[in-house]
């Protein structure tokens, strides 16, 4: 007899539904509102999406190449037939080069040093690495300063092994302020990068400094190539704009009740006992915890019967309480990120109460959480 074959939800755990649907007509939003080819952002299993997924549905719509964070990033998606290119952010040691020049994926090009270890795996292989320049123009994290781009270039290029194919750099700013003053001054920093490049006749295929929020706000930025992510699923790329109307929300995270009781006033709930019921109460439980990546903060809400339920006591590892306002059955569905009925908990909204970002929000739901794909 064939095994039977189980997903997380069958066992009354929690959930995540993603619409691919939503994300493939970001993606052509993407591509059409800037009218720029689009490098999708796949890092972090797509901020939790789950990477293979979304970049089988960015490939199949058209965009150019795509970028990750990690060799073993790279890797997966070539595995999972992704033909194009893949940039990969962060490669340091000898190993990760080795494997990323071994399996053309393209290497950013953080600094000098990398260029011994570049040359060893050229040694190895007979293959030459393709490399993307990478300027600092002001986040202080990798890359080289634009003075520091002619002599970085002149020396890849006297390795023999190395094919100079892009230059990027990235905004600190200017998802959160679109009139920062560093905006303008990494933008004229990436600008002399480009024109010391020219200077010694080199003259990279692709150039791009723009994430989600500049490829939309940003005409100037895009340059030839635009680096999307958290617009392609879904989440505001903006701080200071409401959600625009060219994305579709692309995901929900749902559960169920798996215990209704009710306990007396005065009753403690939770570790620590902080909080005490007023008056004799419905306690629910839902099989979601700060184990699957829903925070332990004291202001948590969840959607039930199309309304805002607090979250009481403090989050456990693996559940959490919720104040019912009335009796609801073992098996009612509770929303924790999306809609229902009226009411909706969104992205933006759980990173504002959890006092972070929008991507450290889905980043951070755990791979334990099943994902299932619409």
């Amino acid at each position: 007899m064939e095994k039977q074959k189980f997903t997380k939800s069958d066992f009354f755990s929690t959930w995540l539904e993603i619409d691919l649907n939503a994300i493939r007509e970001n993606c052509r939003s993407c591509m059409e509102i800037t009218g720029t080819p689009v490098m999708a952002v796949v890092k972090a299993n797509a901020y939790g999406y789950g990477a293979v997924d979304v970049a089988r549905i960015a490939d199949e719509v058209g965009v150019d190449s795509f970028a990750v964070a990690r060799v073993q990033e790279g890797l997966t998606l070539l595995e999972n037939g992704i033909k194009k290119d893949i940039l990969v952010f962060h490669a340091f040691s000898q190993e990760e080069i080795d494997t990323a020049v071994s399996n053309r994926l393209v290497l950013s090009l953080n600094g000098i040093e990398m260029l011994p270890k570049i040359e060893c795996s050229f040694r190895k292989f007979q293959i030459p690495a393709r490399i993307h320049l990478k300027v600092d123009t002001g986040m202080g994290r990798f890359g080289v300063f634009p003075e520091e781009i002619p002599s970085l270039a002149e020396a890849a290029m006297a390795t023999g092994c190395i094919q100079i194919e892009g230059i990027y750099s990235h905004y600190a700013n200017i998802d959160d302020d679109p009139d920062s003053p560093l905006n303008v001054i990494q933008k004229e920093r990436f600008e002399k990068s480009l024109d010391l490049l020219r200077s010694i006749n080199i003259y990279p295929a692709k150039i791009h400094c723009s994430n989600s929020a500049a490829a939309f706000n940003t005409p100037s930025s895009r340059y030839n190539l635009v680096r999307v992510g958290c617009a392609l699923l879904g989440v505001n790329p903006f701080y200071y704009e409401p959600f625009p109307s060219y994305l579709q929300r692309a995901l929900v995270w749902k559960t169920r009740l798996v215990s209704v009781r009710k306990l007396p006033a005065g009753y403690g709930i939770g570790y620590g006992q902080h909080y005490h019921l007023a008056e004799d109460s419905w306690i629910g439980v839902i099989p979601v915890g700060y184990g699957d990546g829903f925070r332990r903060m004291h202001d948590n809400v969840v959607l039930i019967g199309g309304k805002k339920i607090p979250v009481v006591g403090s989050v456990c590892t693996d559940a959490c309480m919720v104040l019912l306002p009335d009796y609801f059955p073992i098996g009612e569905e509770v929303i924790l990120l999306g809609k229902q009925g009226s009411e909706s908990i969104e992205v933006e909204d759980l990173a504002e109460r959890w006092h972070t970002t929008r991507a450290d929000v889905t980043t951070g739901i755990t791979d334990r959480v099943d994902r299932i794909y619409l």
